[in-house]
């Protein structure tokens, strides 16, 4: 029977349902009496936590969180037999002298977020769930808006349930009225608008996200990213390569939009904005620019 857990990984959602799975194995659990958190600023406490005797008697739950593993392994040796520990990292170093020891007395669980396909193909079987009926294509569009968390999968998907109500068939505009979009897919409506000459409308977007309380530096590495894949893009196409959605690692909804981008602009041009964008982080970086000034400045010249 298993009475150590090392769960870790980018999948917050199924982790914490593996937490709350082990939690109904108690039949009661309280905090501070036979629960315990363990974290880096009361790591001290473990060993007489791992020792102490509950009201409960040896039922006992102890979570240890975000220590990097840096405890003494040895505390979870010789555990009492209703005695369970969770320890859960954001990630682990798998060379680690710790991460070695600990995986010998624990049962070790990665969560993965799943790829592109398996969240169009979960978001069209869950939908089937509640009798509602969605095209892959439109599922690959819902999850380049809505990205790769799991929680917020889950949460959108809800949403549009309620919004159909009785209605069977769910449509692009369905997703468009109803889900809403990563940072990712807002910084892609601005390069949009970009592309298509559309300035104005390019610069309240930008305006948006600032009201939104989005980090300037933070729109111009993704936006810059954007640019930068266009080009890879340009450059992959014109050698003829194959699959290069797969080798750039795009969403295959994404690489349609940046490959259709991309044919309105020369190697040459792409490369201009690229230097555009190099210059403004270097002046930025230096005082030369102001951050929100500059952007919109090449949003402009672009």
């Amino acid at each position: 029977m298993v009475n150590i857990y090392l769960l870790y990984g980018e999948e917050k959602y199924d982790l914490h349902q593996k937490v709350e799975k082990i939690k109904k194995e108690f039949k009661k659990l309280e905090v501070g009496v036979n629960l315990f958190y363990i974290t880096k600023e009361n790591i001290e406490e473990l060993e007489n936590v791992c020792q102490e005797i509950t009201f409960f008697g040896n039922e006992k739950l102890i979570i240890i969180k975000n220590t990097s593993l840096k405890f003494n392994i040895d505390y979870l040796k010789n555990l009492d037999e209703g005695t369970k520990v969770i320890v859960i990292e954001e990630s682990v170093d798998k060379r680690l002298s710790a991460y070695k020891q600990l995986s010998k007395l624990a049962e070790c669980i990665e969560f993965k977020h799943m790829n592109d396909k398996q969240i169009a193909t979960y978001i069209v079987q869950t939908l089937k769930r509640y009798n509602k009926n969605i095209d892959y294509k439109i599922a690959e569009y819902m999850q380049s808006l809505c990205g790769e968390e799991k929680s917020n999968i889950i949460n959108e998907l809800q949403k549009l349930v309620i919004y159909l109500d009785d209605r069977k068939d769910i449509k692009k505009e369905d997703i468009d009225k109803v889900c809403s979009k990563t940072l990712n897919a807002k910084i892609f409506d601005v390069l949009e608008k970009i592309i298509n000459k559309d300035t104005k409308n390019a610069i309240t977007s930008l305006d948006e996200l600032l009201k939104q309380k989005e980090p300037i530096i933070k729109i111009y590495i993704m936006l810059y990213k954007q640019i930068k894949q266009m080009y890879m893009i340009k450059v992959m196409k014109q050698r003829n390569e194959k699959d290069i959605a797969t080798k750039l690692k795009i969403h295959p909804f994404v690489y349609k939009n940046l490959s259709i981008s991309c044919e309105k602009y020369t190697i040459d041009e792409l490369k201009n904005i690229m230097y555009a964008f190099d210059d403004y982080d270097e002046k930025t970086k230096i005082g030369e620019m102001d951050f929100e000034i500059g952007l919109r400045k090449i949003i402009c010249n672009i």
